[in-house]
């Protein structure tokens, strides 16, 4: 039996730092914009590692070009034999639920209803209108529904198919008296399944089944049961037509389980060509798929050593509610997970509901690793700069000044002055029989003045120079360089893709923090 080391390493990012397969079981998440090279470059590059590290896998495919892209790195890194490749037309299938039955037996019934709610939820997910999340109480009803039809069909049949499903949830009773009826109980499907699996199941599972269809079910508003049937069997209706009732209804001829001896499983159902379909039957096979390699540990030793990885690229056609749950404990499972995005609020847009963004971040954080390429969502930069932190900045300052002033003049002087005054008087006087008068008058002027000339020079000059330094706290990047700073491959950077490479709790030698700057050839 192989031996797998989680120190092996899968790649060196610098001289002195590897990324390990201990690293790679922490997740990875890569992003970047439109031609940012995410694809070609670190996902390129992962890929390879994986490949060559014998690693088995399951591939998600939003574009129809995937499956060449997968099929070319398999023949350059040897794994070609590997390949089992999922198509709408191909010879594979895979009955979900007659497969959870088999390995579960009756005790499984729960997984199988957990499928079918699953089913649901990407059925809503993949609407090009998500809108928001059924309310619990409906999501609440749809589960007991299922819960309460699964039984006995199993009972009744040995095995459980989504046409049975349907038409026993079709043919349930309206009111509590319709039971009751005879002409109805001949011509009803819900009764004959009943009636066969009578002998099947223990006196208190019939009693309970029984219960909750006269007592809580046909007892429901009509309108409110109408709903809760038209929602199940709406988006379960898809699984009885076309390529979709094939390769999950029909004969199982693979499992997910290959993965755990080296099978890379792509799912070439191409969402952008089979649209909602496509989505549906690639979320519903990652789900199974992740449900086994949680509990692949409860298998024998050969089946819990070798990795495995989940790759996804446009992974917001893939994400559902379930995926953090299994980020969080896939670990201990040897499983890797891969997830390209172009940035988080296609994330946002694709997961719907209330507290999207919320349960966004709840998915986003289970990445240790996370791997930023060039992007021009301010959104996704600013994450990836409030995820790198604050540093310490030690800013420079000068400051140079030069002043001069001049007075030219010369001080001479020459003057003159000039004055002239004159004046003149006279008066008379003459007395008569005792009356007497007299006059007087004067008369004066002055005429002067002066002039003067000058001149003044002089001349004067100043200058002053002043420099320091202060520290403050600022982003390790700014937001806007991940705009500006990232190689986008192609020939203008020689075909070289440059990344931020970040990872929580790690030092890196080359640059004494926990991101480095990782080029990636194309």
């Amino acid at each position: 039996m192989r031996q797998f080391d989680l120190d092996t390493k899968l790649l060196h990012l610098s001289r002195d730092d590897a990324f390990t397969l201990r690293d790679a079981c922490q997740g990875v998440l890569v992003t970047g914009g439109i031609g940012s090279g995410k694809t070609s470059g670190s996902g390129k590059a992962l890929a390879g590692a994986f490949l060559r590290a014998g690693m088995g896998g399951v591939i998600m495919a939003a574009k129809p070009e995937e499956a060449d892209h997968w099929r070319q790195l398999c023949t350059e890194h040897g794994r070609s034999a590997s390949l089992i490749e999922i198509t709408a037309d191909g010879p594979y299938s895979y009955n979900f639920v007659a497969a959870e039955l088999a390995r579960q037996g009756i005790t499984g019934l729960n997984t199988v209803t957990e499928c079918v709610m699953r089913v649901l939820e990407m059925s809503r997910q993949a609407s090009p209108s998500p809108g928001r999340g059924s309310e619990q109480f409906w999501e609440d009803t749809t589960r007991q529904v299922t819960r309460h039809t699964i039984p006995v069909l199993y009972a009744a049949t040995g095995t459980v198919r989504i046409a049975d499903l349907l038409r026993f949830v079709r043919s349930a009773p309206q009111s509590p008296e319709q039971m009751h009826d005879p002409e109805w109980q001949r011509g009803s499907f819900f009764c004959e399944c009943f009636a066969r699996a009578a002998g099947v199941l223990d006196d208190a599972t019939g009693e309970r089944m029984v219960s909750y269809w006269r007592n809580d079910f046909a007892t429901l508003d009509p309108k409110t049961r109408g709903n809760i049937v038209i929602s199940l069997t709406t988006a379960l209706d898809r699984f009885q037509h076309g390529w979709l009732a094939r390769l999950f209804c029909g004969q199982t001829s693979f499992v997910p389980e290959l993965t755990f001896h080296g099978a890379i499983i792509l799912l070439n159902l191409p969402a952008l060509t089979l649209n909602e379909d496509g989505i549906i039957a690639q979320q519903l096979f990652k789900y199974v798929w992740q449900r086994a390699v949680l509990a692949r540990n409860a298998l024998p030793p050969e089946q819990q050593v070798r990795p495995v990885f989940l790759w996804a690229d446009e992974a917001q056609y893939f994400v559902n509610s379930y995926d953090a749950e299994y980020l969080s404990t896939c670990r201990g499972s040897r499983a890797c997970t891969v997830f390209l995005t172009q940035s988080l609020p296609t994330f946002y847009a694709r997961m719907g509901g209330e507290h999207a963004r919320d349960r966004v971040h709840h998915l986003v954080g289970n990445f240790a690793t996370r791997i930023w390429h060039n992007n021009a969502c301010a959104e996704t930069n600013e994450w990836a700069a409030k995820t790198l932190g604050r540093t310490l900045h030690t800013r420079a300052n000068f400051s140079e000044g030069h002043g001069s002033t001049s007075n030219v003049g010369l001080n001479m002087g020459e003057g003159t002055s000039w004055g002239q005054n004159w004046g003149s008087g006279g008066g008379t006087s003459s007395s008569q029989q005792g009356s007497s008068s007299s006059s007087n008058w004067s008369s004066g002027g002055s005429v002067g003045g002066n002039d003067s000339r000058g001149r003044n020079r002089g001349h004067g000059q100043s200058s002053n120079v002043s420099q320091g330094y202060s520290e403050q706290m600022d982003w390790l990047i700014e937001p806007g360089a991940f705009a500006h700073m990232l190689k986008t491959g192609g020939p203008a950077n020689g075909n070289r893709v440059s990344a931020v490479w970040f990872q929580a709790g790690r030092v890196f030698r080359a640059s004494g923090g926990n991101a480095l700057m990782a080029e990636f050839v194309q």
